[in-house]
């Protein structure tokens, strides 16, 4: 099966304060505000115009946008959606900056919005007091069954599997891209759980955290290392109570044909080796759900 979907393209967050939310994140991770539209405002930490979006709500997730690799591939993922009888939300786009999207309720609720690029237009390179990410880099989300929403990545947005549980109930799907996951799932509640900025090195993960104290706040869990994605992460709530996972060195699967998907042994379980190599089980506060996706109708 050919890919649909190229890399991880953008979240949208409603928020009661979207200037001051988008304020924490720049403050914190180094996002830039990329521009405003009445109560919508845009950031980004490279050249495209978005990859956070928060809007005037309640906060919650609104959609997580996946970068197609092309328009006809956007039609593809309309077309399988359409005859599997999903809920289709729109095939028009929720924000502006990308001309085609269709948005599909996956199996289970979270709400995805597969569009062609968002436009590149910033500049690489700017001043702020984070790190700067190089880029968005996945999301979580929790299903009451992973297997359906696992088959829906795999079936209707050509995803491929790069690992799993052993029980089957926590799965991780990657893009063209190439990097280990874009996607990854838990089971409970519909939510989104985290979302993620893959950072430069560990230092930033440390200037992050300083950050944080400045504003009297700490990090939620981390640093670690996970097993599954081999990423170094850390993980801190946005003022809606989603937490925000930053991290270095996923890793990046480059060749499909040789490629096994791994099963990971959670007999151990938060405190196994598959959730982190170094040994810390998460904290309460790591287990909290998230927040709810939108309801769409």
């Amino acid at each position: 099966m050919s890919y649909l979907i190229k890399q991880m393209g953008h979240v949208i967050i409603s928020s009661p304060d979207p200037e001051g939310a988008a304020q924490d994140l720049a403050d914190v991770v180094g996002l830039r505000i990329t521009g405003r539209d009445g109560d919508t405002v845009y950031l980004s930490s490279n050249d495209r115009h978005h990859e956070v979006s928060y809007v005037k709500g309640d906060g919650e997730a609104v959609a997580m946008g996946l970068e197609a690799v092309s328009a006809e591939a956007v039609d593809e993922v309309y077309n399988r959606a359409k005859s599997e009888g999903l809920e289709i939300v729109t095939d028009k786009p929720l924000g502006k900056f990308y001309d085609r999207a269709v948005t599909i309720v996956a199996p289970g609720g979270a709400v995805i919005e597969v569009h062609t690029p968002i436009k590149r237009d910033q500049t690489r390179r700017y001043l702020g007091s984070g790190p700067r990410p190089r880029r968005i880099e996945h999301f979580n989300s929790n299903a009451p069954d992973t297997a359906a929403y696992g088959e829906f990545c795999e079936d209707i947005l050509g995803m491929k599997l790069s690992d799993k549980t052993s029980d089957d109930g926590l799965r991780w799907y990657r893009a063209q891209d190439g990097f280990h996951h874009t996607i990854a799932m838990g089971t409970g509640p519909t939510s989104l759980h985290h979302y993620a900025f893959d950072l430069h090195c560990f230092e930033d993960l440390a200037r992050i955290a300083d950050n944080l104290s400045v504003k009297d706040r700490a990090m939620i869990w981390g640093p670690g290392r996970h097993g599954a994605g081999d990423n170094i992460f850390t993980y801190y709530a946005d003022p809606h109570g989603c937490l925000v996972e930053n991290s270095i060195e996923m890793a990046h699967i480059a060749n499909d044909a040789v490629y096994e998907p791994r099963t990971w042994d959670i007999s151990e379980g938060l405190a196994g080796r598959w959730l982190n190599m170094w040994g810390t089980p998460p904290t309460p506060d790591f287990l909290v759900p998230g927040v709810n996706f939108a309801k769409t109708k």
